[in-house]
């Protein structure tokens, strides 16, 4: 426990101080590219305090210049850093509306480029989805991170996948990239109080084409990614 208590200790300091380089670096480059760069550089941080490698395999099958919609599965709170860090295209990710009061972790998250949704009113969340895909299509440079469960797994296993990043594909164009966390878990579970020396792998599979689906075939491109994900995906043991 004393470990657990000292690494979260030296993250919360390291943190405080990156929120406000990510602020500082928005003002500075109103493009957010400074922020962006400036929250990776806080993402390497948490996982090197805390003792946690990410090893990132398959970035040869996408271009770290093209936009995509990332989905990923979430079963711990080093999934964020892990993906931050790991996936090189200038991306934001999609966090619940509550974190965007938080003083100043959610102004930076704001600064950052990240986008909010309010899980539990629908219409709202669907007007995040749709403010998220406008300005991804006038932002070509910008690509987002969706964690497909929307919240993480108490036990490490695969939950049902959420529609959202499916419809904001369909309607975009843009493609969807798998990306299958193996390891966070082991990091630090959902329930766990304790953070574990451990390597998180990261595979990111081809990018999937939503021309190849429509509308009323939504259902099946869900499911042709929850698929991949269960074919790549090694859950803790019990």
């Amino acid at each position: 426990m004393f470990r657990y208590f000292l690494i979260i200790g030296t993250i919360s300091l390291w943190t405080a101080i990156w929120v406000v380089l990510v602020i500082l670096a928005r003002f500075i480059d109103g493009t957010g590219r400074l922020a962006y760069r400036t929250g990776r550089r806080w993402a390497w941080g948490v996982l090197k305090i805390s003792n946690v490698k990410v090893v990132v395999e398959g970035q040869e099958k996408i271009n770290e210049n093209d936009q995509y919609i990332f989905i990923s599965n979430h079963s711990s709170a080093f999934d964020i850093p892990s993906m931050y860090w790991g996936v090189k295209n200038k991306h934001g990710m999609l966090a619940k509306k509550q974190l965007k009061y938080v003083p100043f972790f959610g102004w930076a998250m704001w600064a950052a480029g990240h986008y909010f949704v309010d899980r539990k009113d629908h219409r709202a969340a669907l007007a995040v989805m749709e403010q998220v895909a406008a300005q991804m299509s006038e932002n070509k440079d910008n690509s987002l991170i969706i964690f497909a469960e929307g919240t993480r797994s108490e036990d490490g296993h695969l939950q049902r996948f959420k529609k959202g990043a499916f419809i904001l594909s369909l309607d975009t164009g843009i493609p969807i990239v798998p990306v299958v966390i193996n390891g966070a878990h082991v990091a630090m579970g959902k329930k766990q109080r304790q953070i574990s020396s451990t390597t998180i792998k990261l595979t990111i599979l081809p990018p999937m084409n939503p021309n190849d689906y429509s509308t009323e075939t939504r259902n099946q491109y869900l499911a042709d990614a929850k698929a991949l994900f269960e074919e790549h995906y090694i859950p803790p043991k019990k």
